[in-house]
């Protein structure tokens, strides 16, 4: 039967491509009770006993992802080394990776005995691997949750199949296997899982049609369409429910977006069921389905975005400045002094959200038009809409004989005298309505208007004064040169602009425990603000990411949610050739960088590099430093992100190389840029052993002038950076005897002997001759290196563990090889010191 979708409540048919194509196994019956469960669903975690068990470094959890990953399946040692060194392991990479393992078999079998085999995280032939029968993972379960939910559906029973995919998606707490998601070796599972996760959706969404929750399924769909427009079962299914809530024009929109995506970047045509689904809306087969809810009122009159209901899920914060200005022109166009309003704003900022909730708080009649985001709206389309919306709503106002013939289908008068005079009545028959009793008129979108609507918008504006006509215009600055001459013609009017910026850190607060509904940690607001700067729609998309987990130590770092994604390219493919290609650059170059540094860097003149700065800054995506000159910053930290994340890896490590030459010589000897100087280095640093070895002495500047300023802790983490560095370059020639000092000095500096000591101590050993087998060595620096250490034991208890053990080794296999008298002298002195030191220690104080 054609019409059978269309019944509210009917169980729209799930396509095979949803299903799984092999369902994954349970646990058996009498397998062994899990020792441990991993959480691989986001960020990685592991239950044992009943408590979250710490991972340690961020290698060691990359590690236990590859091996999670692949459950019951013997993971091989090259296979590991090239995944956490990036295929370019050290010679110590083997002793670290033993020592990750032996962390691991600890804290995922603490109770386990000296010389008991591992039963958890087994050695293999070549390997290593995770013991599937003592082991659970969450992949698991979201499997068994979709399957049971599949076969609910089958039986006829959405409800149950609503519940068990609600069950299975909400073990999704972000990217799965986030820590090594891009490695070639768990790419394809992540893939899978993600291909998976997007059916599940589907089906979820389709499960809350049959129910008939539509107004719970629309913005879910919405947001998986705007992610994924080309997956067409997702497309179908919002056609489908805007058309069942009445939403006729925007189930079309749909439609014909997603065929034009097929054609323009496929070439194919839309599966048969779309075809089908566009022929039946257009005839109408049967009419629309809405809900059980209160019969529609001339207010409720509302076509393309919504009228005045809200959805449950479309939470609203803020905004209290914009709803007063709103209901203050309201007031006044309810008087009889119309007025037009312009409420303007970035992408995502709340324009639609602020007029969706402005018009569920007015009395007056509402008649919505807008413009579609994805396709060209056809001549008079944003007109259309609000004039189909008034002839509904008002079924006893005469309609004007040409206003009748444009809904009819006929084409607008070809004749300006004509055409003037069709937009004259058109113009009378909307202020007719509005000449009794208040009515308000939406425009939203109107920067995608024909020029057409864009006069007829004019024209109505010079006449809305004399009625109770309020006409609110929403549209995105700098995005429609044509929209320029028509807001001239509406401040001429008298309009008033209501301009949206970003929501404060409360507001995001508020925003996020109310789309959470629950309690949200004040820094994970705060980390949330400061990567979308407010903007609602990028702070919805990074909650969405996160899986409902405000975790402070995964908003930053995670990766930009693919709606975000696809808004930030979208803006900046918009931008001017130069602008476009300049801006990744700048990306790279950091949030807030110098344009100096960008321009030298892209091989660009300064003039043809601030023209696209410009043109940047006009499109909302930066703004110019009022302190610093030549300096800009991106609008939204999610920009940058986005244009980094999409540059290929190479490709950004060598646009580092160049930003990091151009600082070297644009900001030498200026101790405020060595970090910036050295950050860039750092990271071309794998590029080649050359690279490598310009970067070590950017990162010594940078510690250097960290100790100088006291922040010791930071100077340890430069020394750090320069010795791992330092592993790159060509090991013939590497020194690393003053890293050594630098690092060991510094920690020291910083409370931290624990580390700082071996590392001191390693610098004598370096400068020992013959410490190493070798001949060379340098009797001054292990004088200097030994006074360094031993000065530090005043502060610092060492006992008689391993590092007095080593000491002593060193000083007392140096001594005999020193000729020079004075420096015999202070290495005995040395030797005298370490040989005493606590040796009043009492009884039983701790070694």
């Amino acid at each position: 039967m054609t019409g059978a979708r269309f019944a509210r409540g009917a169980r729209h048919p799930l396509p095979a491509s949803l299903r799984w194509t092999e369902a994954p196994a349970s646990r058996l019956p009498g397998e062994l009770p899990a020792m441990v469960e991993f959480h691989a669903l986001g960020p990685l975690e592991a239950v044992v006993a009943g408590q979250l068990a710490n991972l340690g470094t961020p290698k060691q959890r990359a590690l236990l992802a590859l091996l999670v990953s692949r459950i019951g399946q013997p993971v091989a040692v090259e296979m590991i080394l090239e995944t956490l060194w990036a295929g370019h392991p050290p010679r110590s990479a083997m002793t670290s990776l033993q020592a990750y393992i032996a962390n691991l078999r600890r804290v995922l079998e603490p109770d386990r005995g000296p010389r008991k085999p591992a039963a958890v995280l087994r050695t293999c032939p070549g390997g290593y691997l995770l013991d599937g029968r003592v082991v659970d993972v969450d992949v698991r379960r979201f499997g068994e949750h979709a399957t049971a939910g599949w076969q609910a559906w089958d039986r006829d029973d959405p409800s149950q199949a609503l519940t068990e995919f609600e069950a299975a998606l909400a073990l999704w707490r972000g990217g799965a296997y986030s820590e090594v998601a891009s490695v070639a070796h768990v790419a394809g599972e992540v893939a899978r899982l993600e291909e998976l996760r997007l059916s599940v959706i589907e089906a979820r969404c389709a499960a809350l049609l049959a129910v008939g929750a539509h107004a719970r399924a629309v913005p879910e769909l919405e947001a998986l369409v705007q992610a994924h427009p080309l997956r067409e079962y997702g497309c179908e299914l919002l056609s489908l429910t805007l058309y069942r809530t009445g939403r006729q024009a925007d189930a079309l929109g749909v439609l014909r977006t997603v065929q034009q995506r097929l054609a323009d970047e496929v070439g194919v045509d839309p599966r048969p069921a779309l075809q089908l689904l566009q022929h039946e809306i257009l005839s109408q087969t049967p009419g629309p389905q809405r809900p059980a809810e209160p019969a529609a009122t001339p207010s409720d009159a509302s076509t393309g975005s919504p009228g005045t209901s809200i959805p449950d899920a479309d939470v609203f914060v803020g905004r209290e400045r914009e709803l007063r200005q709103l209901a203050a022109a309201s007031a006044a166009a309810a008087a009889g002094r119309g007025r037009v309003v312009t409420v303007y704003g970035e992408s995502g900022i709340g324009k639609t959200r602020l007029l969706r909730h402005f018009a569920a708080l007015t009395d007056a009649p509402v008649l919505w038009g807008a413009c579609p985001e994805h396709v060209q709206a056809p001549a008079w389309w944003l007109w259309e809409q609000v004039l189909r919306a008034a002839v509904t709503a008002f079924p006893g106002q005469a309609v004007p004989a040409t206003l009748s013939e444009l809904l009819a289908g006929h084409r607008w008068p070809a004749r300006a005298d004509a055409a003037l005079r069709a937009v004259e009545e058109i113009v009378r028959y909307l202020t007719d309505i509005a000449r009794d009793a208040p009515l308000v008129v939406v425009l939203d979108h109107v920067h995608r208007a024909d020029p057409s609507s864009l006069r007829l918008l004019a024209h109505l504006a010079d006449s809305a004064a004399t009625s109770r006509l309020l006409v609110i215009v929403s549209y995105r600055a700098g995005e429609s040169p044509a929209l320029a001459e028509t807001l001239a013609a509406l401040a001429r009017a008298g309009a008033t602009g209501v301009e949206l910026d970003g929501l404060d850190v409360d507001q995001v607060h508020d925003l996020a425990r109310a789309v959470l509904d629950r309690e949200v940690d004040r820094q994970a607001a705060d980390e949330l603000w400061d990567r979308g700067r407010g903007n609602p729609f990028f702070v919805r998309a990074l909650l969405t990411q996160l899986g409902g987990v405000p975790d402070p130590e995964h908003v930053h770092p995670a990766p930009v949610p693919a709606p975000i994604r696809e808004v930030v390219l979208h803006r900046v493919a918009r931008l001017p050739t130069v602008a476009a290609e300049l801006l990744p650059l700048a990306a790279v170059a950091g949030r807030h960088f110098d344009i100096a540094i960008v321009a030298e860097a892209a091989s660009t003149g300064i003039e043809t590099a601030l023209a696209a700065m410009d043109a940047a800054v006009a499109a909302g995506l930066l703004v110019e430093d009022r302190q610093r000159l030549g300096w800009f910053r991106f609008t939204h930290p999610v920009t940058a992100d986005v244009l980094y994340e999409t540059t290929g890896r190479l490709r950004r490590l060598r646009r580092h190389r160049r930003i990091g030459a151009a600082a070297a010589r644009a900001w030498a000897g200026d101790p405020v840029r060595a970090a910036e100087t050295a950050r860039h280095w750092l990271l071309a640093a794998e590029l080649d052993p050359a690279t490598a070895a310009r970067a070590v002495p950017h990162a010594v500047a940078a510690a250097r002038v960290a100790d100088t300023n006291l922040a010791f802790d930071d100077a340890a983490a430069w020394w750090r950076q320069a010795l791992a560095t330092a592993e790159l370059t060509d090991r013939a020639r590497l020194d690393r005897y003053p890293l050594l000092v630098g690092l060991g000095t510094s920690l020291c500096r910083a409370g931290n002997h624990h580390d700082g000591l071996p590392a001191l101590v390693e610098a004598m050993e370096e400068a020992l001759p013959g410490y190493d087998g070798s001949g060379d060595g340098d009797a001054a620096r292990l004088v200097t290196a030994a006074i360094a250490a031993v000065g530090e034991l005043t502060s610092y208890p060492i006992g008689h563990g391993a590092i007095r053990r080593r000491l002593l080794a060193v000083l007392e296999h140096a001594l005999p090889q020193v000729t020079d008298a004075a420096q015999r002298s202070l290495l005995g002195s040395c030797l005298a010191v370490v040989g005493n030191h606590d040796r009043g220690r009492r009884p039983g104080a701790p070694a």
